[in-house]
């Protein structure tokens, strides 16, 4: 059976989620476009953040969730925003931030945008809130000034800052927001029962070196996702 795969997630972990879909049988890993696409599109196994995961219903089935490497998770399927100002700055604490400028990177994201916004209240505690596209480009929003603050992904975090030592110099880390439920690895609803339990075995027994390489230990069943689905559909608003 052909299976494609599709990423919601961060770019820069792209090679990391090739290499997942690639065990588990796809041929073809796209990135993916608005996550509603997932409820009309023959997409099999598919990246995601967890509020679309509860914005999507049955259309998709979480099957499994990264462990991270990072010992503050103590090996579950956990991982946490930090709230990143640039380093010259004055700010000391998230409540410093009070009218300044952040940046989110989009209204889909938990660590990006809905942790955020529950740890504040509201978006009209900051003074300016733009919207990045995605983790990356807040960061170096931070970096460069164009913002004060965002929240990070300590994932893509771990990642860029891996890859860029130069970056990490122009920015400090005020708070962390979190643990949350990693992300889920999803596949559609309609997926042969056989097909999804073959992709969640393949799932469970994956240890590879790459996977270390981008700070991901093994992968586990999905964690519960109640407490973010109480939150996002408390809102009807999914923009800054």
């Amino acid at each position: 059976m052909s299976l494609l795969a599709a990423t919601y997630l961060a770019p820069c972990n792209r090679p990391l989620y090739e290499f997942v879909a690639e065990a588990c049988g796809a041929t073809a890993l796209v990135d993916g476009g608005d996550w509603r696409e997932l409820e009309t599109r023959q997409i099999d196994l598919a990246f995601i953040c967890s509020p679309p995961l509860i914005w999507l219903g049955d259309a998709v089935e979480a099957i499994a969730a990264p462990v991270l490497m990072d010992p503050r998770f103590g090996g579950k399927p956990l991982y946490s925003s930090e709230v990143i100002v640039n380093r010259d700055s004055r700010f000391q604490s998230l409540e410093d931030l009070r009218g300044a400028r952040w940046a989110v990177n989009e209204p889909s994201s938990w660590s990006g945008y809905w942790v955020a916004r529950q740890r504040v209240g509201s978006w009209d505690f900051f003074g300016d809130v733009v919207e990045a596209g995605f983790h990356e480009r807040a960061l170096r929003m931070v970096a460069e000034g164009v913002v004060d603050g965002s929240a990070i992904d300590c994932h893509v975090l771990a990642v860029v800052l891996k890859r860029d030592p130069k970056l990490a110099a122009r920015i400090r880390v005020l708070e962390t927001l979190g643990p949350a439920p990693s992300q889920p690895v999803v596949v559609r609803a309609g997926l042969e029962a056989g097909v999804k339990a073959r992709i969640q075995e393949v799932l469970m027994g994956l240890k590879e070196p790459l996977m270390k390489d981008f700070g991901v230990e093994r992968f586990a069943p999905p964690p519960d996702y109640s407490e973010i689905a109480a939150i996002v559909t408390a809102s009807s608003s999914r923009s800054p």
